[in-house]
């Protein structure tokens, strides 16, 4: 006896064994930074609910053929998952990830519309009825055209235009990369069809920050645009009604004046949304920050694992062996583990030191070579050990670079999340560092014998001298034999933090009559 057909709504993950009768309302491909393609889709039953599938790298081959956009499918047998994208495309608990039992047939099905919509209107945008981890169907007619850049590369090009529908309220969107090519292309080859009634499917909605206004962007492959598709009803209804309140693309408010190259520096999107800081200054944060520093690579740090560690094919998480099976935190099921980069790197900007960890896409750019690669290269030879790091990692060290990294309070080092080596950018970030001549000074001598930088987990380091030129200075003796010399240097701006931070070395030191500074 066959399995029942069932809806929807009723897919949890108690069994893999569903069936269920859908049509295939979304269907697109995305490519990881491994050149790995995995297809996501969106299905809906005749109840008009919705769910997201995945189909994995590995059965890309096997069903890419089988799926078509708009067509209607019995399918059986999936794993079924959490909803845990970050954005997602459906408000049901749960996703399905096709695997090598799951069964696709295509079948006729009158009773399941061709389209479902899942519409938010602008008025509700404007009063924030919506969730900002949702993404929506949103319909409207362009009423101006306020900045468009069409770039050779895709991805950075961009079309800032105001949306409206019968709400006569307008609301912002941007659309980036080839959306936003698209757009450029229909307005310079369709300007004979007067207005225009953009839909966007999957489209996601931000929220007003600081002087950002709220936003309505495309969430990248995952977004899908149509331009006067008079064969969806919303927007042949849409377009009827606006057709006296919209202009046309050759009105003043329409023009789309473009340009070549980005708007913004080499330097602006490196820094874009992060602190600039030297390590001096990253040593007093205390809560999570996205930092941009400079500093050289000297040593690895031997840590607690070897240079790279077990990750899964889907995903750039580690993997662990459960039940015969590698999976990853995600629960993605792996044949066989991916070798990844992790290398712990202290680094110095020659005054203070720091670990930074380097993850798997900066050390393939760095070294020229996937840590998969050197391992069945090490293991021809038969050299390989798991915790030996290999010699051609060396060539990572002593390099001067601008490194993007996130800070946070309960790690020992920096999450590096993006470098570079430009020497002009170096300079120019260095350039914006804190003035060191305006903050206070710690002067702290002491012999040839000893290195004057230590590493900076908690604290930063004191600077040396082996000068004592100033007037009147607290001489100190420590258990370490160190002279210190405290200068207060005015105007500042960092001297009660520096004055407490030495106070509490001091303390921690028990150092014997000392008479703080005044």
């Amino acid at each position: 006896m066959a399995r029942p057909i069932e809806y929807i709504s009723s897919i949890d993950d108690s069994k893999d064994l569903w069936k269920v009768a859908v049509r295939c309302k979304h269907l697109w491909s995305v490519t990881s930074s491994q050149n790995r393609e995995h297809l996501e889709l969106i299905l809906f039953d005749s109840k008009l609910d919705l769910i997201q599938a995945i189909v994995p790298s590995y059965l890309v081959s096997k069903f890419k053929t089988q799926l078509e956009l708009g067509c209607s499918y019995i399918m059986q047998n999936f794993k079924v998952s959490s909803n845990d994208f970050s954005f997602k495309s459906t408000d049901h608990k749960f996703k399905l990830i096709f695997c090598g039992s799951t069964s696709v047939k295509k079948v006729q099905l009158a009773d399941i519309p061709l389209n479902h919509l899942k519409l938010i209107g602008i008025n509700a945008i404007i009063e924030g009825k919506y969730r900002t981890n949702l993404l929506y169907d949103i319909i409207g007619g362009v009423t101006e055209i306020s900045q468009a850049q069409i770039i050779p590369d895709n991805n950075k090009s961009k079309v800032v235009f105001s949306l409206t529908d019968l709400s006569k309220h307008d609301v912002q969107c941007t659309l980036w990369g080839k959306l936003a090519v698209q757009l450029n292309e229909y307005y310079t080859t369709h300007k004979a069809d007067g207005s225009i009634i953009l839909l966007l499917m999957n489209a996601r909605i931000k929220e007003p920050q600081g002087n950002y206004p709220l936003n309505v962007s495309n969430a990248w492959n995952g977004t899908k645009l149509l331009i006067n598709d008079l064969s969806i009803e919303e927007v042949k209804n849409l377009k009827e009604k606006l057709k006296d309140d919209l202009p046309t693309l050759s009105s003043s408010s329409m023009q789309m004046e473009t340009t070549n190259t980005s708007v913004f520096s080499d330097l602006d999107k490196f820094v874009w949304k992060a602190e600039v800081l030297s390590l001096s200054d990253i040593a007093y944060l205390q809560t999570e920050t996205t930092c941009v520093t400079v500093a050289t690579l000297e040593k690895f740090e031997c840590g607690q694992s070897g240079w790279y560690y077990d990750g899964c094919s889907e995903c750039t998480k580690s993997v662990t062996l459960k039940d015969g099976k590698f999976m990853c935190y995600s629960k993605h099921i792996s044949s066989e583990p991916v070798p990844r980069f992790k290398l712990e790197v202290l680094a110095s900007d020659g005054k203070l030191k720091y670990k930074f960890v380097f993850w798997d896409v900066d050390c393939v750019k760095l070294i020229g070579k996937s840590a998969l690669q050197m391992k069945l290269d090490l293991m021809e030879t038969g050299d390989f050990d798991p915790l030996e790091f290999p010699y051609e990692l060396d060539v990572m060290l002593k390099k001067e670079l601008a490194i993007r990294a996130v800070f946070q309070p309960n790690k020992a080092s920096l999450s590096v999340i993006g470098f570079k080596a430009d020497e002009v950018l170096r300079t120019k970030i260095k350039e914006r560092f804190k003035c060191e001549e305006h903050t206070s000074k710690i002067v702290v001598s002491t012999d040839d014998t000893r290195d004057d930088m230590h590493t900076a987990s908690c604290t930063p380091t004191i600077s040396t001298s082996e000068k004592q030129s100033h007037a009147d200075p607290q001489t100190v003796s420590d258990p370490l034999s160190i002279t210190a010399v405290m200068t207060l240097q005015l105007p500042t701006l960092h001297l009660h933090r520096q004055k407490d931070l030495f106070l509490r070395q001091l303390k921690n030191s028990t150092v014997p009559n000392y008479r703080p500074p005044r």
